[in-house]
């Protein structure tokens, strides 16, 4: 199965409907294989696969067997349903919170000294600043270093660069390898040149284990607003894609309740900057439930308290078929709705959904399995694309220059002046 380069890129996040963020943990292939065949029939072309980088690498030189196991079989299933796969290496932002591997809280003191008694300097660093991830299962506060230049950690990435990519390499459903997602919201990278520096290292990685794999990098609006970065235009230097997240709360909607231009904005900016097509990933907004009323309410969203949005059904609807058809037309590469399904109240109690209420009823299928009004715009906007021969003009290059010289202001500035036209 092949995809050409003119072919937009229509996907979605898969979670399952009944085991959401355990996916991994509590597989069901049955389930999954009826959910994957639902996400093909409603017009999608692509799945994106999160390995909790938790489940699928318990220690820095460990690998979870059963997990692989469970992933060879999604991608066979996907595979069958004629769907292409991208997987998730590493993510850190998952559904609204930040998710570090246990090992990786702290400083490392046994690697350091394992690299001194092979001739290296002796180096312990105790990274400054504490920030509440999810690690172990549990929220704590983590001192967790540079992810994009700490020895050990890099020494795990490319451990499972090199499991991962040596087993699934030529597996024909996969399209695509994303590496990393959120690193810069954990903690700053320590130069300029620590992202593009790892980005190539670990492209660099898979290339040796698996020479036809695409790899793929995300932007995140927190990096776009720090000179440090990443870069979009640095991640395009070394991945074949390019993603920015547009997910709640970057930019702010103003009380602009359907408004699109959030995630306009951020599509413009990252492919003004790399000077390339960008896959947008994360659009979504939530449903009322049990009798709620549409409005706004206030969520913890990456250690970060936010006002969101709460809609009806048919404003969710309403909010999917203008997004998608404004950033198809805006010239992005694809888009990447937020989650496939909403999840069923009983794991709203279990991390990360306990304190992440957005991601509860994100999804285009209800909890009890229904769909929502929004995949019928879902598939109308399938209809389109697939009849459409090429795609739109990507957005001009932006003044790169002058964007990084202040990054922060502006961001903020070209938000204003972008958020003014309408």
């Amino acid at each position: 199965m092949t995809m050409s380069t003119d072919t937009f890129l229509l996907g979605v996040t898969y979670w399952p409907r009944r085991a959401g963020p355990l996916l991994w943990q509590r597989y069901d292939r049955g389930a999954v294989r009826e959910e994957l065949a639902h996400i093909a029939a409603m017009g999608f072309n692509t799945v994106r696969l999160c390995l909790l980088w938790e489940d699928f690498q318990p220690g820095p030189a460990r690998i979870n067997g059963r997990a692989m196991r469970r992933l060879e079989h999604a991608l066979d299933t996907a595979h069958t349903a004629g769907l292409r796969v991208v997987l998730a290496l590493f993510p850190v932002a998952v559904l609204g919170q930040l998710q570090v591997p246990s090992w990786a809280n702290g400083p490392d003191i046994a690697g350091a000294l394992r690299r001194a008694r092979q001739g290296q300097p002796l180096l312990i660093v105790r990274p400054p600043g504490l920030i509440h991830v999810l690690t172990g299962g549990r929220y704590r506060p983590v001192q967790c270093g540079d992810l994009f230049s700490d020895p050990t950690i890099l020494e795990a990435q490319r451990y499972l660069v090199h499991e991962a990519g040596s087993y699934f390499g030529d597996h024909p459903a996969i399209l695509a390898w994303q590496l990393g997602e959120g690193f810069e919201r954990v903690h700053r990278p320590e130069s300029d040149q620590a992202a593009p520096q790892w980005f190539a290292s670990i492209t660099d990685e898979l290339k040796r284990v698996a020479p036809r794999a695409v790899s793929m990098g995300v932007v995140s609006p927190t990096g776009m607003k720090r000179r440090f970065g990443p870069r979009p235009e640095h991640v395009a230097a070394s991945c074949s894609l390019l993603g920015v997240t547009v997910d709640l709360p970057e930019t702010s909607l103003e009380h602009q309740v359907r408004h699109t231009n959030p995630a306009a904005y951020l599509h413009v900016l990252a492919a003004g900057l790399a000077e390339r097509r960008v896959v947008v990933l994360g659009v979504g907004m939530p449903t009322v439930t049990n009798g709620e009323t549409a409005g706004w309410f206030t969520d913890d969203l990456y250690a970060r308290t936010t006002l969101v949005y709460r809609s009806t059904a048919g404003e969710q609807a309403e909010f999917i078929h203008t997004a998608l058809e404004r950033l198809y037309d805006d010239g992005a590469a694809g888009v990447w709705l937020a989650t496939y399904a909403d999840f069923p109240e009983e794991l709203w109690q279990a991390p990360p959904l306990d304190r992440t209420r957005s991601y509860r009823t994100m999804g285009l299928i209800d909890g009890l399995g229904r769909e929502k009004s929004a995949v019928e715009a879902v598939r109308d906007f399938a209809r389109r694309v697939r009849s459409a021969s090429t795609l739109p003009a990507p957005p001009p290059a932006v003044d790169a220059e002058r964007y990084w010289s202040d990054p922060e202001r502006t961001f903020r500035e070209w938000w204003r002046e972008f958020n003014s036209r309408g």
